[in-house]
């Protein structure tokens, strides 16, 4: 009678212990789950203040600025697309948008997509240009 009841226990107490290991794997998940969204969001936030920065740049200096950077392929092994309208600057990543507001209106949407090399450039006229080389 002993014997079977110490076995009884011992099995009782793996049951209790695979549980709760069970219930630290789900929870560790979703919060690794929840680190790798954030990252995302970060990497987002991040490329869209970098061309609003670049494009207000341009909009404060003197005439016949120029300045080149390249966007990068991917964000966070995702892919990305941007647009620039008006006085907006979107980063859209899986359907969710980052969006930073400019100090100047860009009349015309450059096109511009993943990895391209961007040239801004201020003209003799004032006005802010965006191209791609």
């Amino acid at each position: 009678m002993r014997k079977s009841q110490s076995s009884t226990e011992f099995m009782i107490f793996i049951g209790i212990a695979i549980i709760i290991l069970m219930s630290y794997f789900a929870v560790s998940n979703s919060y690794l789950n929840l680190i790798y969204r954030q990252k995302d969001v970060i990497s987002g936030q991040d490329l869209a203040k970098q061309i609003k920065n670049e494009i207000n740049l341009a909009s404060r200096v003197e005439n016949n600025y120029m300045r080149t950077f390249q966007l990068p392929e991917k964000i966070g092994d995702k892919d990305y697309e941007i647009e620039i309208i008006n006085r907006e600057v979107i980063i859209r990543i899986d359907d969710l948008d980052y969006v930073e507001l400019l100090t100047i209106n860009i009349d015309e949407n450059p096109g511009l997509e993943q990895g391209d090399t961007v040239i801004i450039e201020r003209n003799s006229e004032g006005q802010v240009i965006i191209s791609k080389s």
